[in-house]
């Protein structure tokens, strides 16, 4: 008998000037890729930023570290807007675990 594990909510970290809906959404987007992960996910860390710089091309960052089951998950992805970033670092987090054949 199969039991499904709800992925681990994620800890949120928000560097720079980011309105709390855009963290809902960043947080929402990581949660529904790690509901596929093929294993429990026991950890997930999810590092928001801005750069206060002006005129830099891709100011908006995301990272997510997590723990699949003692499988260490990173992905990190910059772009102009941030939700652009979150969906880039989310297509990213969907294809590495779907490459969980390959692991140990």
């Amino acid at each position: 008998m199969s039991r499904v594990v709800a992925p681990a909510q994620p800890q949120v970290y928000v560097h720079g000037p980011i309105r709390p809906g855009l963290v809902e959404y960043a947080r929402r987007k990581v949660t529904a890729a790690l509901e596929h992960a093929p294993r429990p996910v026991l950890f997930v860390k999810l590092n928001l930023g801005r750069a206060g710089a002006a005129g830099t091309p891709r100011p908006y960052t995301v990272a997510v570290h997590a723990d699949v089951s003692g499988v260490d998950i990173h992905v990190s992805a910059a772009a102009p807007t941030f939700t652009e970033a979150v969906d880039l670092a989310q297509r990213k987090l969907n294809a590495r675990l779907s490459r969980a054949d390959r692991w140990r």
